[in-house]
C-alpha cells in the first residue's frame, strides 16, 4: 500500500532520538494524496474533506435526510423530476392563485364537476356577479366576466303603475333602481350603481290607457346625474302605466 502519511521527522542511522524529534515526528506528519480517492474525497489545507459531490444518493440512507435538515428554498425547480410531484403529495388548498398561469389547467381537466357550486342561472344575476366564460384565443383560457357591467343589458328597469293619484309605491317591478321621491306628476328615482357619468340613457314609455292618446301626453326624462333620473308623466288625474329601462356604461 502507498505511503498514505509524509514524514514528520526523518532518522538517520545510530542516532540518538530526543523528545523534541519525537515530537516534530508527530507535529509535522502530513496526510498525503495516497490518503484520499480524489473522487468522494480530497486535500484541502493538510485536512481530509468531502470533495464537492463526493455523497451522492447511494452514500445515503432511506431515512437519512429528514425535513427539518432541509433548508427552506433548497429544492428548486430543476431538482425535481418530471414526475415526481403526484397528486396525492399536494394538500388540499395548497395551491393558491398566485401560482396559476393562463395555461396551468387545461380545457380536458374542467369537467362538470370540477369546480363546486356550478348550477344554471334561476334568477337575473346581480350587477356585481361573475361569470368563467371560454376566450376566443387557441388555448380556450377561461376567463372571468363582469355580466352586467361590459354586456349591452339594461342597468336598471322597473314600471310605474298608478291609479290616478301619485306616490313612491306606483314604482314596482323594479330592479337596480329605487323611487326616492313622488311628488306633483314627477318620480325620483335613485339607481343602485352609479353610472359612469351623467350621460347615460332612460327610455320610458307611457301605456295600458285609452285616455293617453293625445300627442302632448308624453312621458319625459330627467337626468340629475350619475345616480338619479326623474320622469315625469302627463297626468295625475287618470291611472296610467309608465315602462322604463336605463342603458350606459357602469362607474
Amino acid at each position: 500500500m502507498a505511503d498514505q502519511f509524509t514524514a514528520g521527522e526523518t532518522f538517520t542511522e545510530d542516532e540518538q532520538v530526543t523528545a523534541s524529534k519525537l515530537n516534530l515526528a508527530q507535529t509535522n506528519l502530513k496526510f498525503t494524496s495516497n490518503a484520499v480517492d480524489n473522487s468522494t474525497t480530497a486535500i484541502s489545507s493538510e485536512a481530509i474533506i468531502v470533495k464537492s459531490g463526493g455523497i451522492t444518493a447511494t452514500q445515503l440512507a432511506s431515512n437519512a435526510v429528514e425535513e427539518a435538515k432541509i433548508l427552506n428554498g433548497a429544492v428548486t425547480a430543476n431538482k425535481l423530476g418530471a414526475d415526481c410531484v403526484s397528486g396525492a403529495k399536494i394538500a388540499d388548498n395548497s395551491l393558491s392563485a398566485e401560482h396559476y398561469t393562463d395555461t396551468s389547467i387545461h380545457e380536458e381537466h374542467l369537467n362538470d364537476d370540477v369546480i363546486s357550486g356550478q348550477a344554471a342561472l334561476t334568477a337575473i344575476p346581480a350587477l356585481d356577479d361573475t361569470m368563467l366564460v371560454s376566450d376566443t384565443d387557441v388555448s380556450g383560457n377561461l376567463k372571468k366576466l363582469e355580466f352586467m357591467k361590459y354586456l349591452p343589458l339594461p342597468r336598471a328597469y322597473g314600471l310605474i303603475k298608478a291609479d290616478g293619484s301619485i306616490g313612491t309605491a306606483d314604482a314596482v317591478s323594479l330592479y337596480n333602481v329605487s323611487c326616492s321621491a313622488a311628488s306633483g306628476t314627477t318620480y325620483t328615482f335613485d339607481i343602485g350603481s352609479n353610472m359612469s357619468s351623467a350621460d347615460y340613457t332612460v327610455i320610458a314609455q307611457q301605456h295600458s290607457n285609452a285616455a293617453w292618446d293625445d300627442e302632448t301626453d308624453n312621458v319625459t326624462v330627467e337626468l340629475v346625474d350619475a345616480n338619479t333620473f326623474k320622469i315625469h308623466v302627463p297626468s295625475t288625474s287618470s291611472p296610467y302605466h309608465v315602462s322604463f329601462a336605463v342603458f350606459g356604461t357602469l362607474a
